[in-house]
């Protein structure tokens, strides 16, 4: 019935929806957003400590979404390192509890919640918005601890691009290659934009005071090998100013390799893998159409499909597949889903917003040939209410409400060693309760502060209730969705165009919180409801610019994250204090130069405290020479003083490496 409902509007539309409300635009040149991929919370500003522009990412050499997000503060990049995966996690969220999306089109794997934002390239994308502690409801379900939204690009001339291309050098030879093309047009009525970015990596050179160890004699990082290649095309018609119909198909193909584990715990396993396939491929529509002067109708259908085949070897040699811990894994994966919004400001000073989502995710696990391939698939369905009220010019109060359903349809194992026969799990249903409050004041022209409190919920994966995890754990069909309960108060200050502060203090309350507890059956683990866990940070961040050749930008973070029914157990990966910022040196708009840092304090890796990655600092030097008003060059020194650190202990990190890329733009 709840699937019906949502096609019968979705196809009840005859032409596709926008909000009739104006959208915000960047401060620092971004005009190309693509304004229909964006979700907005009417008025609740986004702060520039929730956004990264692609000229901050190209200025300070971000090509892949987990670098530029660690722009932000609040926000940390690690590794999931025995799959060579980027991690980011939102005030200590990860990407299970702060899902990704596509011009506000989900992109999560189906089946464990994940997707590697290293993946993901960026420059294809008009910004990065990373929503934290208060989330709108109408992203839809499992936006815990908050979401990430990548924008794409929109054109805005008849005809305009850039062509970019460099490479980078390290060990003393050239360890990678890499090159993107743009082009748009915008013909009124009708637009398209286009897209192909490509990184190559034949290493990734480690430090020179790297000791070496018995799987990894340092220079070259063995397995550390990378292709990546996304290609984004969009087709647009706007009839009129308000309306607007858009077709996106965004695919990404990459094969990498996953470099061992080197650390100093004896219960980590050296895995000789590879991963010969991971594509994704999304293909979306998104409309808007004004009903009147003060009503809207958006929609959005989507098509996922996320394939990828991990091959385990014998050795390091990677060519045989012969003893018992080799194997090789297909993920064949899809999801179908639409999004039905409508808003209306019929009453004075108020604007009102009601969303259905639904998503049908299907999950197919190949294993070795001959195996049959076993079938997982859920239906999530939720229905959201979003109200702003501007009770005066000083004073908004913004509430919202979702319920989200989540069923199972299908979830099986096999119940011999022979992989023959297949057995269906127990299957069990879910539903979640999400509520928002929160008060905007502008105190004056230049200051705003924002105080809000926020329910909000996570349904556990098809992986955390599933999965025997390649028989070290026990599955849970039975684990509840995770809770939290956020507070937070924003504070900004901008009081001229030189200068701006924003400042976030945030405690967020889990309850059922799912963490894996060791040794629950002898040695086997388990993904359980451990309880209850306190979140608790502060973060702000300044930009100066105290004379017209120099810009200046510091953020700092601190988190504390207790298990407060689990004290023996730590949480992993975030450290308590990040510290990241730059200053430029500007002779002019195309011409300067900048000097990056950051510095994290130590981080655990094991849950039982035992193993840690230690406290690093890093600094970068980017150089940016504008050889005409189109044509600019750009060199950085990642890591100038070659440090030998980590963000997962066991997996070291890149050493200093030289970068060079021309960027032409039209």
């Amino acid at each position: 019935m709840k699937k019906a409902v949502l096609m019968v509007l979705l196809l009840a539309v005859v032409r596709p929806a926008i909000a009739a409300e104006s959208s915000s635009t960047s401060d620092d040149g971004a005009s190309s957003v693509f304004t229909a991929g964006e979700i907005v919370v009417t008025g609740k500003k986004a702060e520039s400590a929730e956004t990264v522009t692609s000229e901050r990412m190209e200025m300070l050499g971000k090509m892949s979404l987990s670098s530029a997000a660690n722009i932000l503060p609040g926000v940390n990049i690690s590794n999931v390192g025995g799959r060579n995966e980027g991690m980011i996690y939102v005030r200590g969220f990860d990407m299970r509890q702060v899902p990704l999306y596509l011009d506000g089109v989900p992109l999560y794997v189906p089946y464990d919640g994940y997707v590697d934002p290293n993946r993901f390239l960026t420059a294809s994308l008009s910004e990065v918005n990373v929503s934290k502690g208060f989330t709108s409801v109408l992203y839809g379900p499992n936006t815990l601890g908050g979401a990430i939204n990548m924008i794409s690009r929109k054109p805005e001339k008849k005809l305009e691009g850039n062509v970019m291309a460099g490479g980078s050098y390290g060990d003393e030879q050239i360890d990678a290659g890499f090159g993107a093309v743009n082009i748009g047009s915008n013909q009124g009525k009708w637009y398209v934009q286009t897209g192909l970015s490509r990184l190559s990596r034949d290493f990734m050179p480690l430090s020179s005071s790297y000791e070496p160890v018995k799987n990894e004699d340092g220079g070259e990082r063995g397995n550390s090998d990378n292709r990546d290649r996304n290609a984004t095309v969009k087709v647009g018609y706007t009839p009129n100013s308000t309306d607007e119909y858009s077709i996106t198909v965004n695919s990404q193909h990459s094969v990498k390799g996953v470099p061992v584990y080197v650390g100093s715990n004896p219960k980590q396993s050296v895995r000789f893998w590879r991963y010969t396939n991971w594509d994704k491929t999304s293909l979306y529509y998104i409309g808007r159409t004004s009903l009147g002067e003060k009503s809207y109708l958006k929609t959005k259908a989507y098509f996922d499909n996320y394939y990828n085949t991990l091959e385990s070897y014998d050795n390091a040699t990677y060519s045989t597949q012969k003893t018992s811990s080799a194997f090789s894994s297909c993920y064949d994966d899809h999801t179908i889903g639409g999004f039905v919004e409508f808003g209306t400001s019929v009453m004075q000073n108020n604007v009102l917003k009601v969303a259905l989502h639904d998503k049908y995710d299907m999950h197919n696990e190949i294993g070795d040939a001959g195996e049959e391939a076993l079938k997982f698939a859920d239906n999530t369905f939720s229905i959201a209410a979003e109200n702003t009220w501007s009770a005066s010019d000083h004073l908004s109060v913004i509430a919202g409400v979702r319920q989200d359903f989540r069923s199972t349809i299908e979830a099986q194992e096999f119940t011999d060693s022979t992989h023959t026969a297949i057995h269906s799990f127990e299957l069990e249903d879910n539903q979640a309760t999400n509520a928002q409050l929160a008060v905007v004041g502008r105190l004056d022209a230049q200051q705003s502060v924002t105080g809000y409190v926020a329910r909000t919920t996570r349904f556990p994966t098809l992986k955390d209730r599933y999965s025997y995890r390649m028989g070290k754990a026990i599955a849970n069909p039975g684990l509840d969705p995770e809770t939290s309960l956020n507070y937070g108060l924003d504070y900004a200050f901008r009081p001229s165009g030189k200068f701006s502060l924003q400042a976030s203090i945030y405690q967020s309350k889990l309850d059922d919180t799912i963490q894996q507890v060791n040794n629950v059956v002898g040695t086997l683990w388990q993904m359980q409801n451990t309880g209850k866990s306190t979140f608790s940070g502060f973060e702000n961040s300044v930009d100066w610019q105290p004379e017209s050749w120099l810009k200046a930008h510091v953020a700092y973070s601190y988190i504390d994250r207790q298990n407060d029914s689990r004290p023996d157990l730590v949480f992993t990966d975030v450290p308590k204090h990040k510290l990241n910022g730059y200053v430029q040196f500007l002779l002019n708009r195309e011409t300067w130069l900048l000097v990056e840092s950051e510095y994290n304090t130590k981080r655990y890796s094991t849950s039982d405290g035992l193993y840690t990655a230690g406290a690093y600092g890093l600094v970068n030097l980017h150089m940016n020479a504008g050889l005409s008003k189109s044509l600019s060059l750009h060199a950085t020194v990642n890591n100038l003083f070659d440090r030998n650190y980590e963000v997962a202990e066991g997996y070291p990190e890149a050493g200093r490496e030289y970068v060079v890329s021309m960027n032409y733009a039209f």
